[in-house]
């Protein structure tokens, strides 16, 4: 049965950093966020069924990281239309 909570994961964390590595804008790392966080309660959910193998810690392990750099380049996006923005009003 926990089986059913492993496999989404780290299929949802392929996705996202899919998302975030074909992301022209914003769009694909808020993808990104939204699958990670989802692919981390998978993952979670998984262990607390009992099922603590090599998938459910790589699912885990990786949704983490991918949220962590999905979250760091969202930031970063946001940084630079902010600097753009005010770049372009001053002339």
């Amino acid at each position: 049965m926990a089986w059913g909570f492993t496999i989404p994961s780290i299929i949802l964390t392929a996705l996202m950093l899919l998302g975030m590595s074909a992301s022209a804008s914003n769009i694909g790392t808020l993808v990104g966020l939204i699958l990670g966080i989802v692919a981390i309660v998978l993952a979670v959910n998984a262990k607390k069924n009992g099922f603590e193998d090599g998938m459910q810690k790589a699912g885990l392990i990786l949704g983490i990281i991918g949220t962590v750099l999905c979250g760091i380049t969202f930031v970063a996006c946001a940084l630079c239309a902010g600097v753009l923005a005010a770049a372009s009003s001053m002339y």
